[in-house]
């Protein structure tokens, strides 16, 4: 078998798992006016939302239009502000604004329409008044004139389009109850939309500043202190934190690459960055299905010396010592409480995947554990370590001299190994 057909296998294994935990749920995407710019960006995104569709995904696209806009009011001779992230929409802007969005989404459902007869799934684009907008009014000063924000929001009605397994289509446009015309913030209404409807998934094309140096995963109440590098950047987390905490997952990802939409559903790791509201990994105890992730997780680090080898034998005997950390059905994490006499507690066998270090995930670990010996009645932690004394000291650990470990632990030391002790008090 060729290299490109194994990978082509394991690619397949792996997103396999996604299709059926995808199936059924809700997805809003914001889909920048810049990726309409270039016509095989936009045919690859349409294919590519064609096959979530297939997969059975329930998708809602929010659609911009910046750079459509901006030339067309050029053209026209109309000159508009612009206040932070928000233009300042005149009555004279409105006229160019409607024409302008009806060109702008003749040729995304263009887009669509080509790809139907490349799939057995006709895919169709549905939009309506669905979104009640209001004014943004004046602010510091400012008058925003026909620039408005999202008031409500027809839920049940966006429901039931997409129930029917139509893909909801929404536009800058939106009307009053009066009947007024206003132009919203697209991503600012996606994340309205996204919020009311409590998706699954938030997909968010950014630009590169945007990106810029995002950690690969980030929960919502961590995004909020991180240190902005630039002001798009941090009027984009303003918006997020603000907006978005019904969505159970955010996914940022850059513009320039629409073709990212899949790898970042349905591979482990993604292409961009994850934001999110729910725990993106849980830590439970351990079962006997676990130990093959177990081991796979823990033979190169006994290779390399770091833990005593473990055989499966022993680790099926032991399961009921160790806690796992999973994320995705993928094992990344471990670590065992082992009893001892004089309400002692052996750590053992910590450890975290090599790909997902750098997340804080080894003190999670550590954290759950104490607090799990503490609620067993435990009042000292400790452990035997080779090669981490420094990060185990950090966390509270002491060195301590082998006659301190409990007896029964001490006849059963490795000399040979010469760990050192390190022992934590848990008040």
């Amino acid at each position: 078998m060729k290299k490109s057909d194994i990978e082509f296998l394991n690619s397949l294994r792996q997103a396999s798992g996604y299709v059926h935990l995808h199936r059924g749920k809700t997805c809003v995407i914001y889909l920048p006016g810049d990726l309409f710019l270039d016509n095989q960006a936009l045919q690859e995104f349409a294919e590519d939302v064609s096959h979530l569709h297939a997969f059975g995904i329930k998708i809602v696209l929010v659609m911009g239009a910046t750079p459509q806009i901006d030339i067309a009011l050029a053209k026209a001779g109309v000159h508009w502000q612009q206040q932070q992230q928000f233009r300042i929409t005149s009555s004279e802007m409105l006229p160019v604004l409607q024409r302008t969005l009806g060109e702008v989404r003749s040729q995304l459902e263009a887009a669509f329409s080509r790809q139907q007869p490349l799939s057995g799934h006709p895919l169709t684009l549905c939009s309506g008044n669905w979104v009640i907008a209001q004014p943004k009014g004046v602010i510091n000063g400012i008058d925003f004139q026909y620039t408005g924000q999202t008031r409500k929001i027809n839920e049940q009605a966006i429901r039931a389009i997409l129930d029917s397994g139509q893909v909801v289509l929404l536009t800058p446009l939106a009307y009053s109850l009066t009947g007024e015309v206003f132009n919203l913030n697209t991503l600012e209404q996606a994340c309205s939309v996204a919020n009311k409807l409590q998706a699954d998934k938030l997909m968010v094309f950014t630009t590169a500043s945007q990106m810029q140096d995002l950690p690969r995963q980030v929960s919502l109440s961590d995004l909020k202190t991180f240190q902005a590098r630039n002001t798009d950047q941090q009027q984009l987390i303003e918006l997020l934190t603000e907006q978005t905490r019904q969505v159970k997952r955010i996914h940022l990802m850059n513009e320039s690459d629409p073709s990212s939409l899949i790898i970042e559903l349905f591979s482990r790791d993604g292409i961009g960055s994850l934001v999110f509201t729910d725990r993106y990994h849980q830590i439970r105890p351990a079962q006997i299905e676990d130990v093959s992730g177990i081991i796979d997780l823990i033979t190169p680090l006994e290779q390399k010396g770091m833990l005593v080898k473990r055989s499966r034998e022993r680790l099926e005997l032991e399961i009921q010592n160790f806690s796992v950390m999973e994320r995705d059905g993928h094992i990344i994490g471990c670590a065992a409480l082992y009893p001892f006499e004089d309400q002692a507690v052996e750590l053992a066998c910590l450890a975290v995947d090599t790909h997902y270090q750098g997340q804080s995930l080894g003190e999670q670990l550590l954290a759950q554990l104490e607090l799990q010996a503490k609620q067993q009645g435990f009042n000292r932690l400790f452990l035997l370590t080779t090669h981490t004394h420094h990060w185990f000291i950090e966390h509270g650990f002491v060195p301590s001299p082998l006659d301190a470990l409990p007896s029964s632990r001490q006849s059963l030391y490795n000399y040979q190994r010469q760990s050192k002790v390190l022992i934590k008090e848990l008040t």
